[in-house]
């Protein structure tokens, strides 16, 4: 069965407002009150970033500087047994949306391989809705201690600021099912200080979907620089085709196009710039790579878009791709499942990773963030089941077989996905790096979708880049105090 992707789990606040972030579909740097994000909300002004939720226990006024990361997790404490007498683990996740069903069955079926392996071990999986919804159930349950697995979301800065996973979730570091899964992956998504904290499952990314009926059509490829993709456009155009369709309501949307924006034509000039500004809180967004990024990002939309863009509703973006008028959509690869659930007027669904650079092996780097995992809690009475559940998930044959049904990108390198939607993506994943969305520490504040400069007039590039500066210091004192808390063995570990 194939899995369409969750719609818009949630926002966090965040530079030009509320920004969505949805786990596989709408994305955000801003960091939320738990791993779970709430419902979108149309962005107007920089407003202030989530603060971390009381419920997730966040760090201290003052964190201490995190000891220095390392690539080998140490190794998990045994867990302490549940005897052999009936025991039921509770597992909160998010809803996910329009493959909610599909979800519950995949966990229904993992579910009953596990209890044949453990016949004394119930579980009992419950989705608590999304947005809002799912992230105050998650609290509250937490606090509470009525859960003993929760759904989890990537690991960025904002996840372990919220969640303190060393004193709140177990040390998975131990696992067996670890050693089947990319080093990569461990170290960017499931390690704080030198140990493992939950299992990741899945990660997503930003690329181009493609039309390649109306490609092949024109006798047009995937570009592999700037000025190809211009022309590529130019020609559909000149065909009285639509080259571009993107879906910019809710603007949260715009934050694929800026993520694919930076990481093609600002990381190749400044790959330390996140790194440097969660460890030492110092950053430059007026520099030219910045504002050469700010100029692409107007010129090509206002070229290149369907010129209705701005006023597209997001959540219809997949099914107006798949009737075919439109040659290509930048957007998540959370999309493809969507895509193929609307029934593509197409023959054949494509994709490519978007070629904002003059540089064609800038280019070939994929922006990518984590996704949905499981983390065990600290406080469950049955520290054992749970880790025995937990990593049946790694377990190869386990995996494969969930990962199939979900069509994620898969944290196992042996993970092979068939079907439409992971045959058009796995060429594009040679090469990824940690996507900007996801980067802000809770308070920090700027406008990560570049809304006010795409959707407007009232900026040119320059004045842009002065703008988001300025929102971005003004922001310091909500955000300066967890400066110490990550350091540069962590942002080499995160960043590669």
């Amino acid at each position: 069965m194939q899995v369409s992707r969750r719609r818009l789990l949630g926002s966090f606040a965040l530079g030009a407002g509320a920004l969505v972030l949805a786990a596989c579909g709408q994305s955000a740097s801003t960091p939320a009150p738990a791993a779970a994000p709430a419902k979108p909300a149309e962005p107007a002004k920089p407003a202030e970033a989530a603060k971390p939720a009381e419920a997730a226990k966040p760090a201290a006024a003052a964190p201490a500087a995190a000891p220095a990361a390392t690539s080998a997790p140490a190794a998990a404490a045994p867990a302490a047994s549940a005897g052999s007498g009936p025991v039921t683990i509770n597992v909160i996740a998010w809803n996910s949306g329009s493959s909610a069903e599909a979800f519950k069955n995949a966990m229904a079926g993992i579910n009953e391989k596990f209890k044949a392996k453990q016949p004394n071990a119930t579980i009992n999986f419950e989705p608590l809705g999304q947005g809002a919804t799912w992230t105050n159930a998650q609290m509250s349950r937490i606090a509470g201690q009525t859960a003993d697995v929760t759904a989890t979301y990537g690991f960025a800065p904002q996840d372990i600021i919220n969640f303190q996973p060393d004193t709140q979730f177990m040390d998975l570091s131990g696992l067996s099912s670890l050693k089947n899964f990319d080093p990569t992956n461990v170290k960017r998504f499931m390690t704080w200080k030198g140990k493992v904290w939950q299992m990741t499952l899945s990660y997503v990314g930003h690329l181009v979907w493609t039309n390649e009926d109306m490609l092949a059509k024109y006798n047009l490829k995937a570009p592999t620089t700037y000025t190809e993709w211009n022309a590529m456009c130019e020609t559909l155009k000149g065909a009285k085709e639509t080259p571009i369709f993107y879906a910019a309501k809710p603007s949260t949307a715009l934050t694929r196009f800026s993520s694919q924006i930076e990481m093609t034509v600002g990381r190749p000039k400044h790959p330390n710039f996140w790194g440097d500004l969660l460890v030492t809180g110092k950053a430059d967004f007026t520099t030219p790579e910045w504002i050469e990024s700010y100029k692409r990002a107007k010129e090509f939309t206002n070229k290149q878009l369907d010129p209705s863009f701005s006023g597209i509703d997001y959540p219809t973006g997949a099914g107006l791709f798949a009737t075919g008028k439109y040659a290509m959509w930048p957007e998540g690869s959370f999309s493809g499942g969507d895509i193929m659930k609307a029934t593509p007027a197409f023959q054949k669904l494509g994709a490519f990773n978007a070629a904002f650079s003059d540089d064609k092996e800038a280019n070939a780097v994929q922006p990518v963030y984590g996704d949905l995992g499981w983390a065990g809690l600290k406080y469950s009475k049955s520290t054992d089941v749970v880790m025995d559940w937990i990593n049946f998930f790694g377990e190869k044959e386990n995996f494969q077989s969930f990962m199939q049904v979900l069509q994620y990108y898969p944290t196992q390198t042996d993970a092979k996905l068939t079907g439409p939607v992971p045959e058009a993506e796995a060429p594009l994943l040679k090469k990824t790096a940690v996507s900007m969305v996801r980067l802000a520490l809770p308070g920090m504040t700027y406008d990560n979708q570049w809304s006010e400069l795409i959707l407007s007039d009232k900026f040119t590039p320059e004045t842009y880049a002065q703008y988001v500066q300025k929102n971005f210091e003004d922001s310091r004192p909500q955000w300066q105090k967890y400066i110490g808390m990550f350091d540069a063995e962590w942002s080499k570990l995160y960043f590669g």
